[in-house]
């Protein structure tokens, strides 16, 4: 399993998020960065804002391609003033997630989901839940009662952008919340 490094870099969002997208997109070798805000982790945004006095953004990156970021960064023009803050390192990472639906269609695309879960992950705590009551009134959202019900719950863990990237695959079906992706520090 692949070690991170969670970058905690002082500047303005705006500037910080294009510059580092489009340096690393010109770079020789295929470089990726994950941003904390955009991906979902949980950052204590307004704590941090106080103790580095002014905006960070977490920029999580392989530990190996980390020196590259670095120069990067350190390679803006002064203007931008991009700062590393601090530096954490990082080795797995985990959230937790919920569903509740009356649609057969979605059922079958988390189960296919769950079924095909990408090397790096696994899920704890999974429980789901299939019911059926044929005399209800079907799959409508607001019917009273609904034919078909599948529903569950639980925790998603392992290496740091597998979850990033599974967090994004559910979060994107109908009737699923995920919550924040936490982390667990080396």
């Amino acid at each position: 399993m692949a070690a991170y490094l969670d970058l905690v870099v002082h500047g303005d969002d705006r500037d910080l998020i294009p510059y580092l997208i489009g340096y690393l997109a010109a770079s020789s070798e295929p470089i990726r960065v994950v941003f904390a805000n955009e991906a979902g982790f949980h950052v204590r945004e307004l704590r941090e804002r106080i103790r580095y006095h002014g905006e960070v953004q977490h920029v999580i990156v392989e530990s190996a391609r980390a020196p590259r970021v670095k120069a990067a960064l350190s390679a803006a023009a002064p203007r931008y003033r991009f700062e590393i803050k601090a530096e954490a390192p990082m080795e797995k990472a985990r959230f937790s997630f919920e569903f509740d639906t009356p649609s057969r269609e979605v059922a079958d695309k988390l189960k296919r989901t769950f079924a095909k879960l990408p090397p790096g992950l696994e899920v704890s705590g999974y429980t789901p839940a299939e019911s059926s009551r044929p005399g209800a009134s079907g799959a409508e959202i607001y019917a009273p009662d609904h034919d078909y019900r599948f529903a569950g719950r639980g925790v998603i863990a392992g290496d740091v952008f597998a979850v990033v990237d599974m967090r994004a695959v559910l979060c994107a079906i109908d009737f699923v919340d995920c919550d924040e992706i936490k982390v667990d520090e080396r």
